[in-house]
């Protein structure tokens, strides 16, 4: 397979992970709806059966009918769309999501291995990238790593590594997660006291095994048992993203990391610019599960466009006029790569004109 694109460490970027990425993304804009948390979803959907008088544990048939409703529910807005198995692999799936979504495949089991007696966590595969190659068109992991634990620290790039290495071969795009991991008996404020340092660490280590690498970014605040306490500022966050991508020689997108909307919409406006778009996920929808309006199946999914929709409108218009194509970061094009996309595209805008008189 030929070469279209390099980053400046050497790493290749062939035709057909090129060609793909054109097809979806050719203005460069690239922003992608999250929906894999599984571990996530079946709480919420708990909390939802029983907001809805049902006296049961959700389990893995309520996810799957979860993620393939609100698949159909995005109604082709996002230029991505990241699902785990039980949605990727269910009858219909890409139909329900449509063809102008490029799908995006979570490779790692939502658990966990714990070594140290939980002071360390390995990431584990649910599903080989060959098993699933011709069910979606790129692939993404997640490790949970921390920069004082070595044995975990160095597993996990081996991981992290041979994983990148696979999907390589197989001509698929990853997209590489981490996160700060939360340490046994540690408060979620002294945890996100730690970002802004251990953030960095980890891109530079982590960053380069995958063609995009999906990272969080300091907290204005951590909320623990309805307690709130803050921890950074703008400049904070700013300068923290402004390093991950000194150290990182590839495309940034952000991750809400469980905050609520109102700080991810924040967060994401401060690093727009540097980032390429958003990975975001359960800020953008979970209030919709026990909302008064919801009291079913079809009133969640109603829920789920009323709440969603407009908030995934409003970082994808800031995605679209502020954030760096998702080739930014190359250091050599071939000729064919470049005719592939529209490299002097315009910002583009929401489309909603109004005068007020200023």
């Amino acid at each position: 397979m030929a070469v279209w694109a390099k980053f400046s460490d050497g790493v290749e970027v062939d035709e057909k992970v090129f060609k793909l990425l054109a097809k979806y993304a050719g203005e460069g804009n690239l922003d992608v709806f999250a929906s894999d948390q599984h571990n996530s979803y079946l709480k919420l959907t708990s909390a939802y059966l029983k907001h809805v008088g049902e006296s049961r544990k959700a389990n893995e048939d309520d996810v799957r009918e979860v993620c393939r409703r609100f698949a159909k529910g995005l109604q082709q807005m996002p230029t991505a769309a990241l699902f785990n198995k039980l949605a990727f692999e269910s009858p219909g799936f890409r139909e329900l999501l449509g063809e102008k979504v490029l799908l995006i495949g979570r490779l790692e089991d939502t658990n966990t291995v714990a070594v140290d007696g939980g002071r360390g966590q390995l990431a584990q595969l649910a599903v080989n990238p060959e098993d699933c190659a011709d069910k979606v068109d790129a692939f993404k992991t997640l490790a949970k790593v921390d920069p004082d634990h070595k044995e975990s620290w160095e597993k996990n790039l081996e991981w992290l590594k041979d994983v990148f290495e696979r999907c390589q071969k197989l001509g698929k795009a990853l997209f590489n997660e981490t996160l700060l991991f939360q340490r046994p008996g540690e408060s979620k404020a002294d945890m996100a006291k730690r970002l802004p340092e251990g953030l960095v660490k980890v891109a530079k280590d982590f960053g380069p095994y995958g063609h995009f690498y999906k990272t969080q970014v300091p907290v204005f605040w951590a909320t623990d048992d309805g307690e709130i306490t803050r921890i950074s500022n703008p400049d904070t966050i700013r300068k923290t993203a402004e390093a991950m991508a000194g150290v990182v020689d590839r495309p940034m997108l952000l991750l809400s990391a469980a905050v609520d909307f109102e700080q991810y919409a924040a967060q994401f406006g401060i690093v727009a610019d540097i980032f390429t778009g958003p990975m975001c996920g359960r800020a953008y929808f979970k209030e919709s599960f026990t909302v008064p309006e919801t009291k079913d199946w079809d009133s969640l999914e109603a829920s789920f466009k009323r709440i969603a929709l407009p908030r995934i409108q409003q970082i994808k218009n800031l995605t679209r006029i502020v954030s760096k194509p998702w080739w930014h970061k190359f250091s050599w094009m071939a000729d064919d790569a470049k005719a592939a996309v529209k490299l002097d595209a315009k910002p583009q805008g929401s489309g909603v004109k109004a005068d007020y008189g200023y």
